[in-house]
């Protein structure tokens, strides 16, 4: 009897543990905390955020045109080589005069050499790493310019996903009502039916109307299924999480008031991206034209010579200047210098082609929120009109002076002009969100 018992309480134990594992978890956001936990958990952002890092670890690695570079190296060898073994004893400071025995000479005894080395090597005068260095600085600028604009369209996408949630909800609300209204409208074709008002022909178009709506309403909760899993996809949560949304549809953004105003997307971060890229292209120029002239750097060495590991009983310095020229190179380097004017003059044309169509998108852009706001009001309108329609012929309905066909129809189409009614605020806040993304400027 115990042993049952056990095994009923670990059935049951597990059962609970999956029930809890299986529910979907369920999250409400405002539109605010939307953007935060986008900030924090989009992928995308993230990794713009990462190739920023890199782009500064590559611009540090620039530091080498100024800075030293130390070596220390420890070596150890073993040798009877006569010009290696005659050298060792040179630099352990024990050459005695019995080793200029040519017998000795000729075929030394082995030796053994432990070299201790500290190695500077500093540069004194590189133009072309100077002009590499600025291009590197201006690719790190044009890197963090594109992951501001990453994160501006993400948020852009944010919103635009989250009231296509709310959107989404707002039909299936619709379809919803709308069902139960042919649902009920069913229900009274049959007691007209069975009074011998209307004819079985209306009440199979009655049933019709019913099924067409299920339909619908299983595919307007397809869409907001859709929408929910994006917009958890876009905040790097689980896809499987339940988002509820605090904004409404109806809580729309102020009329812009400056739409024919002159708008300066010059300092946008996208087209700032393209000028700093620019500038990286005019540096690597520079950069490849200063190879033909020489370069300057100095170095020094200090080591320690012992027949003994880690031994120092003999040392010595030495320290230089090297002057380079590279006078001629089988054209590499005036084939490098065509090349970067070649990407330059590239880089302008992008530069000049993007700011022309951002031109466009801006105008185009303010025109579409112009036509979605007076959307908006003539949507409402008809949305009013066509219920008006559907009470009136519902009304007369009921007191048998309507066809089922006709209000089956206006039924179909109030519900059709509520949706588009919630669909133009939904264009109209999207074109809202758009225009920021063009000029980088809350506009509510």
């Amino acid at each position: 009897m115990r042993k049952i018992i056990y095994l009923l309480t670990f059935v049951l134990t597990f059962a609970n543990i999956s029930k809890i594992f299986s529910q979907e978890a369920e999250l409400q956001l405002s539109l605010k905390d939307a953007l935060l936990k986008a900030t924090q958990n989009n992928r995308q952002i993230n990794k713009a955020k990462a190739q920023g890092k890199a782009a500064k670890a590559e611009f540090r690695q620039t530091n080498s045109v100024f800075l030293p570079n130390l070596n220390l190296s420890h070596t150890a060898i073993t040798t009877n080589d006569p010009l290696a073994a005659f050298g060792f004893k040179l630099k352990q400071e024990i050459t005695a005069q019995a080793d200029f025995n040519p017998v000795l000479l000729n075929d030394p005894d082995r030796i053994e050499n432990y070299n201790t080395k500290i190695e500077v090597q500093q540069p004194i005068i590189n133009i072309d790493g100077l002009y590499g260095r600025k291009a590197a600085n201006a690719k790190m600028q044009a890197v963090d310019f594109t992951t501001e604009r990453t994160i501006n369209f993400t948020r852009f996408e944010v919103k635009k996903t989250y009231y296509q949630l709310e959107l989404a909800q707002e039909a299936v609300n619709v379809v919803e009502k709308s069902l139960e209204t042919a649902k009920s409208a069913l229900q009274l074709t049959k007691d007209n039916l069975e009074q011998g008002y209307v004819k079985e022909a209306d009440l199979l178009s009655a049933k019709v109307r019913v099924l067409e709506l299920k339909n619908q309403l299983a595919d307007a909760k397809n869409a907001q299924k859709q929408a929910n899993e994006f917009l958890a996809y876009i905040l790097g949560l689980d896809i499987r999480t339940e988002i509820e949304t605090t904004e409404k549809l109806d809580q729309k953004p102020s009329l812009l008031q400056a739409l024919n105003k002159d708008q300066d997307e010059g300092m946008r971060s996208d087209i700032m991206a393209y000028r700093k890229s620019l500038e990286a292209r005019e540096n690597m120029l520079k950069s490849e034209k200063m190879r033909f002239l020489p370069r300057l750097n100095a170095f020094g060495a200090y080591e320690w010579n012992d027949s003994q590991l880690l031994g120092t009983s003999a040392n010595n310095y030495l320290i230089g200047a090297s002057l380079s020229w590279d006078i001629f190179k089988g054209y590499k380097n005036v084939g490098k210098v065509q090349k970067a004017r070649a990407e330059l003059r590239i880089a302008e044309l992008d530069l000049a082609d993007y700011q022309s169509k951002s031109s466009m998108e801006i105008q185009a852009a303010k025109r579409n929120l112009k036509v979605a706001f007076d959307r908006i009001e003539m949507s409402k309108l008809a949305k009013n009109q066509a219920e008006e329609a559907y009470r009136i012929r519902t009304n007369r309905y009921k007191q048998g002076l309507e066809k089922t066909i006709d209000v089956l129809q206006s039924e179909s189409m109030a519900m059709m002009k509520n949706l588009d009614y919630i669909n133009s605020l939904y264009q109209y806040h999207v074109a809202v969100f758009h225009l920021e993304l063009l000029l980088e400027k809350e506009l509510q």
